[in-house]
This record gives C-alpha cells, structure tokens and sequence, in this order.
C-alpha cells in the first residue's frame, strides 16, 4: 500500500525545494546557462508548497492527522480530489528526493555545520561541470530539460488546484465564486487535456498598433527568439550626450559578485580578447552603483555612480540596445538584483533617499524602478502654477524636477522567486518637484512638490509659449518641519525657458505614462486578485507564438476576468478581457474574442503596442512536454 502524504511531508518538501534552489543559485557562477531554468522552477515549486501549507493553517486544503488529503470539493468529488492531491504531492517527493540525490553527489558543501536554512548549501564540482549532460537527472533516467518540465509540472498542478481552492470559500459572493470556480476547473481540465482544439473561423481581426501607428504583416507578432550572444551596447554619460564604450559588450559572469562587478567585449578583434576590452575593464560598479530603467520604448538602463578606475571618479553608464534574448537574464539576475541589494544597503544606514525610501503611509521599502530622464528641462523650469477651486499659486526658483516610478519590495520575495517578482511596481508615477529655500521669501513654504502621474492623466504640450500643462492631478505638499498636505485634481502649469525644455518635459511624461499603462498590462491591478497561475511551454494563436511563458488569470470585483500571457523571455506581454461567456461560445471552445492588448519587443529592440479589438481567432497552450 503506497504511503500518504502528511503536512509534516508538506513542509520537508518546502525546505528541500528552497535549499536545492539555493545551491543551483550558488553554482550559477560555475555552472552552465541551463542551469538557470531549473532554478527558478525550484523556486517556483517552494513557492507552491509554502502556499500549499498556508492553505492548510487557513482550513483551504484538509491534510488531517490520519494523513488523508481533501479539497472543498462536493461530496461525490471528495475522492477524486483526494487522489489528485496525493498524487501530485507524492510525484513531487520523489523527483526531489532524486534530485537531493544527485546535489549531495556531486556538490561542494559550503556549510560543514548545517542549520535549518542553510543546510547542504553548496556549489558544483569539476566533475558535473564537464558531464552534466550524462547525468541522469530524474527517476526515467531523464536530462536536464525533462527535470525542468517534470518541476514546471508539479508547480502548475499545485496552483491549479490552490485556485480551484481560493475560487470556492465565500458564500456571501456565491455567485461570483461559483462563476470563477467553474472557470477555474475548466482551465484545469483544458490544461490536463493539453489545451487540444481552436475555435472556428472568423472575420478578420481588426488590429490598431498603438504606438508608433503603422501596419503589420500576420508574421509580425512572432517571437522566437534563437540563442546568441548576451549583448547590449554599453555607453558613458557625458555632458554632450552618451559616448559609446562598446556596441557589443556583455556583462562579465564569472565574476558576479556585487562589490566587482565588470563588463567585457564580446567585439572580435585581432587577439583573443576584443576590440574594446581595455576601454570597458575601466568602468567598474562601485558599492554605490544604483540601476534604474529608462522609460522610452527602447528597453534601457542608466547605472548612477559607476567607477572609473583610471580617475577614481562616479560616472554614469548606459546600458541600451540590449539582444532581446539577453533581457530576461540579464534584468532578472544582475540588474533587479542589484538593485535589491543597493536598497538593503541604503535603508540599513537609517536614511532613506530618492532611491529607496520606506513610505509614510504603508511602511513599504519603495525602490526606484524607472525613471523618465531629463537632460534639459530638469535645471530649465521658470516657474510652476498650481491651480485648485479657482484659486492659483506660482513657485518660482524651481530647483531641480523629477519623473520617478517606484516599485515596492515584496519582503517575502526570495521564498517566492519564479512565482511572483519581488518587486512589484506602483501603479502611478511621482512627479517631484524642489525649490530652493534660500531665494524664497517665506522660510515656511513647501520645499517640495509630488504629483501623482497615473496612466490617465493627461498633459498638453504649448510649444509656442514652452508650457506643459496638467488639467488635474493630485499633488502633495512637504514642509520643511515634514508636514505633508494634499489636493486631488490640481490643474499644474509648468513655464520652461524654452521650447526645446518643454518639449522633453511632455515627451517624457507621455513616455512615463504609455510605462505605466504597460505596466497595467503585465501585472494584475489593485482591485484585481490572482485566480490562477500556471506556466506553459507554448503559446501559439493566429499573431503570436510563445516558447515560454507565465499564464495568470487575474479577477476584478465585478467578477469579470483577465487573461496575462508575459512570454519568459520578457519580450512579450498578452492581457485580455475575458468575455463573460467565455466557456459558452457556440464552437463549444473557449472565446478569445475579448479586446486585447500586446506588447512586444521587436528584435531591434525597441518596444511596440498593439490592440486586436476582436481579440483572437483561436489561442492554443502547449504543456511543458510539448503536446498540443
């Protein structure tokens, strides 16, 4: 008789999950590429597990003394049900007792003295560095890609039934329970069936490319991205402009560690290292480098206070024209890395700033995450006019002004890494604005302004007389002493010195806002909560394949539903209104007629949105072992 799974396995699995994770993170230094996908399934599958335990201490899923599973299921489902947990949770035991196997095998322990949370860390011997293909990596005698399928399967089957469990607890909502529940088990059953079938022919799609406006062919939406150089060109700041380093550099690795962190040229030059590998091992990143994403359509970073080895001064380098296969890799583990890092570092020194600071209101560690950069109209503000029920106010002697969009630091982050990002970003930008003390008449005056810019808010470019006006935004004032006041729908005017300052003004704030709205896309939205996630190996419709993605059904308090496809390559982003009868259409197969938004980065790198007002003929999921 095969034995049951208990919460006391519940929780083994958890902590094996985490420290298996923990050791393919420690060998990334050594190991190879591939690697990085397994462990970010480990993390992904402790994620589950842990939720899977919190679902237990909330009453969600019964793991009950005698060890028997169960699921608030109807009676007759009862059975079934508790087979599907148990199965689930006894293949999951197995493949990670395989794989704890093979880690103690063939690793390096770091701590000869293990505790709880670091027993077993360790990193890769020689050994399966040179033959980690001939390994065996899962009970069938698998390799390493089956492993990684074999986990993304556990994870998917675990936040199924989670959701099909979160969609059925409140019986004052039964309605909209009972709607998203029957939803949610549909999509389990389509996913167990690996999503076989598309729905019947249709008109043809009308399709509006939102910016910049032009046509596009069927083919243009597809992404397959093939493997090639980890590049991005890597530039200097410079009081002209930028001054290019290097058109093909990369980030260095084998050497990741934080307090060195350096570049090379991947340029082919004459001997074995390249064309501008002298020029680029100058710059290093100092203990205070700070990364920042560029709002433009071209995916980019600014790097504030990088070293220059030869002056021993801070300088600014720009990361752009990064290869879209490169961005995921190189966002997820160097730069959103860096930046939790420098946070930590910054906020532990007891004083915040405009990188990372600890809200007032909600007490959660913000970390800048974008910023609309301004070259010219940030020292060229004459004046600002704020105007409220009919009264207004001028500022003169403007200091400085900023576009800063913030994202908050989820404190549980690392136990949910590959579930969710740890940062997740805010949904309106900051618009901050200083003056200075010492030329104003009153002492006592507001020494800032922030206005909220969201991704509605509308600004008007007066190029004649260099304005940028705001008809109503909310503002928020900050005294010298702290005290803070606020005011909704405040008509803002900003007077520049010149046309070309007020120009980049509206350019950037508009460049903020199509962030903010992309943004809005990609991650579910305040008054939405999370009814299902799970991970495809695929994802094909009539515009757009997928190799790999995260699938998220996201619920408003309507009840309506959203469909998010974020590719894991970063390059695109799928979000769709499901239609109410999305499961009843005449075809009998689910309905993709919903509008629908797509953002995709082209292979130059540059940002483009699309809206398919019809949505999509059909929308076909494969599963981790490529049926269809």
């Amino acid at each position: 008789m095969a034995f049951q799974i208990s919460i006391g396995d519940v929780v083994l699995m958890t902590q094996i999950a985490w420290r298996l994770a923990q050791t393919f993170t420690k060998g990334r230094k050594s190991a190879p590429a591939e690697f990085c996908e397994v462990e970010n399934q480990l993390y992904s599958l402790s994620a589950a597990l842990e939720a899977l335990r919190s679902a237990r201490e909330r009453g969600d899923i019964d793991i009950r003394v005698d060890n028997s599973v169960s699921m608030p299921l109807r009676s007759e489902d009862q059975a079934h049900g508790q087979n599907i947990v148990d199965n689930i949770l006894r293949n999951c035991l197995q493949t990670l007792k395989h794989l704890e196997n093979i880690v103690q095998k063939y690793s390096i322990i770091l701590h000869p003295t293990p505790t709880l949370s670091t027993s077993r860390l360790g990193t890769w011997n020689q050994h399966l560095i040179k033959n980690w293909r001939k390994i065996e990596w899962t009970t069938e005698k698998g390799d390493l890609d089956a492993l990684r399928s074999q986990i993304m399967i556990h994870a998917n089957s675990l936040n199924l039934l989670l959701g099909i469990s979160a969609s059925s607890q409140s019986a004052s909502i039964r309605k909209s329970v009972e709607r998203t529940s029957d939803m949610v088990k549909e999509l389990y059953e389509w996913y167990k069936d690996n999503l076989k079938g598309t729905l019947g022919s249709r008109d043809s799609d009308t399709v509006m490319k939102i910016v910049p406006m032009t046509n596009i062919s069927s083919d243009a939406m597809a992404v397959h991205i093939h493997n090639s150089h980890h590049t991005f060109q890597l530039a200097i700041g410079t009081n002209g402009g930028r001054e290019i380093l290097c058109p093909e550099a990369y980030h260095n690795r084998q050497e990741n560690q934080m307090a060195k962190l350096t570049f090379d040229c991947s340029c082919q030059g004459h001997g074995s290292s390249g064309l501008h590998q002298t020029a680029i091992q100058r710059y290093e990143l100092s203990h205070l480098a700070f990364p920042v994403r560029l709002a433009a359509a071209e995916r980019s970073w600014i790097i504030y206070k990088a070293v220059d080895r030869t002056t021993n001064q801070l300088v600014t380098l720009y990361i752009v024209q990064i290869n879209p296969s490169y961005i995921q890799s190189l966002e997820e583990t160097v730069l959103q890395d860096l930046a939790i890092r420098r946070a930590d570092m910054i906020l532990s020194q007891g004083v915040g700033n405009s990188l990372t600071y600890i809200s007032a209101d909600t007490e959660e560690e913000r970390v800048l995450a974008s910023i609309g950069e301004l070259k010219i109209a940030q020292k060229s503000v004459e004046s600002v006019t704020f105007t409220h029920d009919g009264s207004s106010h001028s500022r003169k002697w403007v200091d400085n002004i900023q576009i800063l969009q913030y994202q908050t630091l989820n404190l549980n982050a690392v136990m949910r890494k590959g579930q969710e990002e740890p940062l997740q970003p805010m949904e309106y930008a900051e618009i901050m604005i200083t003056y200075d003390q010492q030329e104003e008449d009153d002492q006592d005056d507001v020494m800032s302004n922030t206005l909220n810019l969201r991704r509605d808010t509308i600004s008007k470019l007066d190029d004649s007389n260099a304005l940028v006006c705001i008809n109503s935004i909310d503002v928020t004032g900050t005294f010298n002493d702290g005290r803070t006041v606020s005011l909704d729908h405040v008509g803002v005017t900003v007077q520049l010195t010149s046309r070309k300052a007020a120009t980049e003004l509206h350019e950037k704030l508009e460049d903020m806002r199509m962030e903010l709205f992309i943004r809005s896309l990609q991650y579910p939205r305040s008054y939405e909560k999370v009814a299902l996630r799970l991970q495809v190996a695929k994802v094909e419709c009539d515009n757009i394949y997928i190799s790999s993605a995260d699938v998220t059904v996201a619920t408003n308090t309507q009840g309506r539903h959203r469909l998010i496809i974020e590719s894991r390559n970063k390059c695109t982003i799928v979000s769709q209104v499901l239609v109410e009868n999305f499961f009843d259409s005449p075809s009998g197969k689910p309905d993709y007629s919903g509008p629908t938004y797509v953002v995709q980065i082209e292979g130059d790198g540059k940002r483009n949105v699309y809206k398919y007002e019809r949505g999509f003929r059909y929308l076909k999921l494969s599963n981790p072992q490529g049926k269809s």
